[in-house]
């Protein structure tokens, strides 16, 4: 017999703007994750790949990816606080960046980039079954 959550489960992997809002919630999380990596680890991106801390800082979204993608109650309750609190982010790393002195073109496109996404993403979450009925339990 099939339970009521795997039935809400499929309908909310079914709506569309769930999906979306989902995807561009990875999206704008990757963006600074990957702002913060450069900043911290040096070298090319060979280079950077055998250090630990690469694999520590782009591994933890991953693991988070992963649930959310899998449709997790707990995953997919952090969406709109992840939509709103990723732009703080990156200006955090953008400001890291100019402060260090690095060339600013890469992070202010990051950060334009991840405002945009972060406002669609809200926008799209707002019209969303997920943002009507819950992540369910």
């Amino acid at each position: 017999m099939q339970k009521p959550e795997d039935s809400y489960r499929r309908r909310l992997q079914r709506d569309v703007p769930t999906g979306i809002a989902a995807f561009l919630c990875l999206i704008a999380l990757l963006l600074p994750t990957i702002g913060v990596t450069t900043l911290l680890v040096e070298g090319a991106h060979l280079e950077a790949r055998g250090h630990p801390l690469y694999w520590l800082l782009l591994g933890l979204p991953a693991i988070w990816s992963w649930r959310m993608m899998d449709y997790t109650p707990g995953a997919l309750r952090t969406i709109r606080p992840t939509l709103f609190a990723t732009p703080f982010l990156a200006a955090a790393v953008l400001i890291a960046a100019h402060v260090s002195g690095r060339d600013m073109v890469a992070y202010r496109v990051m950060f334009l980039s991840t405002v945009v996404i972060c406002t669609v993403g809200g926008f799209l979450y707002n019209r969303s079954l997920l943002a009507r009925e819950g992540a369910g339990d």
